[in-house]
């Protein structure tokens, strides 16, 4: 059970900064940082390189929101023996800056490969895919983000193997 409240705690920050992240796009927070593609238009082979869905809002709003959970979350940790507990002592090492933003950036750079992908397959922004391979695309729309953060938190913490 702590393997898992650990992981749990460690991926928090993410969690959180995901929750805000699709909040301020409900709310159009930064509506012109919305207009600004992550591709800058770019296309590659005729297509667009990511879509227009990967935003400078969105990447700049996870980083950030992600950041932010995660100074919140070593401040909970320096005043509560369960949180100090459940943090592994490289990422108080390294901080919450850091920490958070390793985690954002990588969240953010984890979903890239999969977009390119889609968009060069014809799949549009946002949609999984149809036939076969929309079973693969859910699949792969699940797990891009998490990949990309544990590459990220890899330069500061590497989770214990039993």
């Amino acid at each position: 059970m702590h393997v898992f409240l650990e992981a749990l705690w460690i991926a928090l920050p993410v969690i959180v900064g995901g929750a805000l992240h699709i909040t301020a796009i409900r709310k159009n927070v930064l509506p012109a940082l919305a207009e600004i593609p992550l591709d800058a238009g770019m296309t590659w082979r005729g297509r667009r390189v990511f879509g227009a869905n990967k935003t400078l809002r969105g990447a700049l709003l996870m980083i950030a929101f992600t950041t932010l959970s995660a100074v919140l979350q070593a401040w909970i940790a320096s005043r509560f023996a369960w949180a100090r507990d459940l943090t592994p002592p490289e990422l108080t090492s390294a901080g919450p800056l850091v920490w958070g933003a390793l985690l954002g950036a990588g969240y953010v750079i984890g979903e890239l490969p999969n977009s390119l992908l889609k968009r060069q397959i014809d799949i549009a922004p946002g949609a999984a895919g149809s036939g076969a391979l929309g079973p693969a695309f859910w699949i792969i729309d699940q797990v891009d983000s998490l990949l990309g953060a544990l590459v990220a938190m890899s330069f500061v913490w590497l989770p214990p193997w039993p």
